[in-house]
């Protein structure tokens, strides 16, 4: 009697542990395990990362095109707040309530490289301008604050010159900014 007490414990048990198992294994089924989980995660991030660029490199060449070859446009329209003051800064130096250069460096040299700052204009350093084409869009490196800068060529295909410009582009709402331009 007791060993029949025993043999039946011991179904028991084992009966209880096969089931337990069989459950675990069918509630896990369809999981990703951790390290896939990881694998995931950043192949999505990079996914989105990528996306993100083609937008901001689309449109950066579409404002740029379209801006350009209207008959007037505002510079504000395509710029954050602070770089649209810097800007006009650098345009208004020397001229009646402008800065001196000397201030305007003074002024701006923790938030921009001024140094790169052209003084004629936004992009195109002239006030009369052709048609307006941006030749070349090549992402250089990528900004902690989700931006992006993009070396960019543009030519004015009327007086037949180019423009080298490096242009920060951040995410602003649905869309992107120009945050910075260097001017060679």
């Amino acid at each position: 009697m007791h060993k029949i007490s025993t043999l039946r414990f011991t179904f028991l048990l084992l009966s209880a542990m096969t089931i337990t198992l069989n459950g675990n294994a069918q509630s896990n089924k369809g999981l990703i395990s951790p390290s896939n989980a990881t694998i995931n995660n950043r192949a999505n991030k990079q996914k989105l990362e990528n996306q993100n660029q083609e937008n901001a490199k689309k449109w950066l060449i579409k404002t740029i095109e379209t801006n350009f070859n209207k008959d007037t446009y505002e510079m504000s329209d395509m710029t954050t707040k602070t770089y649209a003051q810097y800007k006009s800064d650098a345009i208004n130096i020397e001229y009646d309530n402008g800065l001196t250069e000397e201030s305007f460096k003074k002024k701006w040299k923790n938030k921009f490289d001024t140094k790169y700052v052209g003084m004629n204009g936004f992009l195109v350093p002239t006030q009369d301008y052709g048609k307006i084409k941006v030749s070349s869009c090549k992402l250089l490196y990528v900004i902690k604050d989700k931006g992006f800068v993009f070396e960019t060529i543009i030519k004015d295909l009327t007086l037949k010159t180019s423009y080298k410009r490096d242009i920060k582009v951040i995410p602003s709402g649905k869309s992107f900014l120009i945050a910075d331009v260097k001017e060679y």
